[in-house]
């Protein structure tokens, strides 16, 4: 499986099987200003959104530091969030399912992903499902997403966040500036900020609405913003690719 698995447990064959669009799934499709990012509205139905929310509520999450990585928490320090990952081949397949029906995955020579000169194509949805929930205080530290890059050629290159539930204040998913855009990707650091983003650094920023889908290139610069109160629980995933050129 792609990815590293914090505290896995597994999907009940019923939630997998309540995954299923029907005829009240409905979806948009909207870009958000100034960044390369896609909200697909109501991505899940209500329902499915509770359905995996309340399998969840029945796990024991784990704490992570403020940049995501359980190795780098320790008892006593700030818990950025609480994690748990799920492998489900049928939640990937209706996931894959439903972004092809609202988008284009396809890699275009202006997208803004560090594809190392090759041509990509889209394959399948990682399989790996990262659940993540922020409590009063979590954030996530401006930060770039790592690609996957398997055994077998493949490699990961497009991030699928899946907002569960949102009875928060603060906590969106913000779009920091990036003064590296001018660099070639090899050129870049991709390391995570070791500071929260300054109020004129974010560019954009998305209030998560449960049930809705935002999709992005892995090597866009962007975070969760502090979370004054409340909770918020995302799911998150990728899109997996396979070369179709030579190296």
């Amino acid at each position: 499986m792609a990815g590293t698995a914090v505290n896995p447990f597994s999907l009940s064959p019923d939630t997998e099987r309540g995954i299923s669009a029907d005829g009240s799934w409905a979806p948009t499709v909207s870009h958000l200003p100034h960044v390369d990012a896609t909200v697909i509205g109501n991505f899940l139905t209500p329902a499915e959104a509770e359905l995996l929310s309340a399998e969840l509520a029945a796990q024991q999450l784990v704490p992570t530091g403020r940049d995501g990585i359980l190795a780098h928490y320790s008892p006593g320090d700030p818990v950025g969030s609480l994690r748990a990952t799920a492998d489900s081949g049928a939640l990937a397949a209706e996931f894959h399912r439903r972004l092809r029906s609202c988008l284009s995955l396809e890699v275009e020579p202006g997208d803004p992903t560090d594809t190392e000169g090759r041509s990509w194509k889209p394959l399948s949805v990682n399989p790996r499902m990262r659940f993540i929930r922020y409590e009063r205080g979590g954030l996530l530290v401006p930060h770039y997403d790592a690609p996957y890059c398997a055994p077998d050629g493949t490699r990961t290159l497009l991030t699928v966040v899946v907002y569960l539930s949102y009875e928060a204040v603060g906590g969106e998913t913000r779009f920091i500036a990036d003064r590296q855009n001018g660099l070639p990707f090899a050129e870049r650091d991709f390391s995570d900020w070791q500071r929260v983003a300054k109020p004129e650094e974010v560019l954009t920023a998305y209030h998560p609405v449960p049930g809705d889908a935002l999709v992005f290139w892995h090597r866009t610069l962007h975070d969760s913003a502090p979370l004054v109160e409340g909770t918020k629980t995302i799911l998150r995933t990728d899109v997996l690719y396979g070369p179709t050129g030579p190296a």
